[in-house]
């Protein structure tokens, strides 16, 4: 229910956010695709990538000719298999409700129909979902992620920087084509005996969107 309420109270607040002067520059959409998820733990373990999905939509203020801002709401699956640790064949998956905040500068001077766009800022997540699924047997705790991981937080805190193009199709409609690379900076705290672990992403996505006003 609390994820339902953000993304209404994001769907609500962002129109407001537009209306100006630059509501001309505005644009919304949504995106989605596909995200290899990890963790960087700090101790002995070692993880392998999961291929996961990763979707949602953004709004983009203008902030400039060439700089604008976008707010998104995401559905991110994060997680980490350990297939290679002591042979467990394990895996932890995850699934959040992700909420960046983007910088994005356009390095040519023109606006031409394909947009180059360097991107780079930071979000806030809250889990929606945790499970473990293969060799968990081994674990002394119940084989769930609140008996494995007792001390880990339900929020992810990151930063993300990545590149993009906007490809302009007709009238004021564009497909955005993304790569971008998601990196926790919160201790997550997973297991007591570690010194805990960094989730991190590397997505790529397409979506459409419109620019409105004026």
């Amino acid at each position: 229910m609390k994820a339902i309420k953000w993304l209404a109270a994001f769907a609500v607040v962002t129109p407001l956010l537009g209306h100006g002067s630059g509501a001309a520059q505005t644009a919304f959409g949504i995106k989605g695709g596909a995200t290899y998820a990890d963790a960087a733990f700090r101790d002995q373990f070692t993880s392998e990538a999961l291929l996961r999905k990763v979707g949602g939509g953004f709004v983009t203020l203008p902030l400039s000719e060439r700089a604008t801002v976008q707010l998104e709401a995401l559905y991110i699956e994060r997680g980490f298999s350990t297939s290679g640790l002591h042979q467990d064949g394990s895996s932890t998956r995850m699934s959040y409700l992700d909420f960046p905040i983007l910088l994005r500068f356009r390095p040519t001077p023109n606006a031409g129909r394909v947009r180059p766009i360097l991107v780079g800022g930071a979000y806030w997540g809250h889990e929606v979902a945790c499970r473990l699924e293969g060799g968990v047997a081994q674990f002394e705790e119940s084989n769930s992620c609140e008996g494995r991981f007792q001390l880990r937080g339900v929020a992810d805190v990151g930063l993300i920087v990545g590149a993009a193009l906007e490809v302009t199709t007709a009238d004021a409609w564009f497909v955005t084509l993304e790569a971008r690379y998601h990196y926790g900076v919160r201790n997550l705290h997973w297991d007591p005996a570690s010194d805990g672990a960094q989730a991190r992403n590397l997505s790529a996505m397409a979506g459409v969107g419109v620019r409105v006003g004026g």
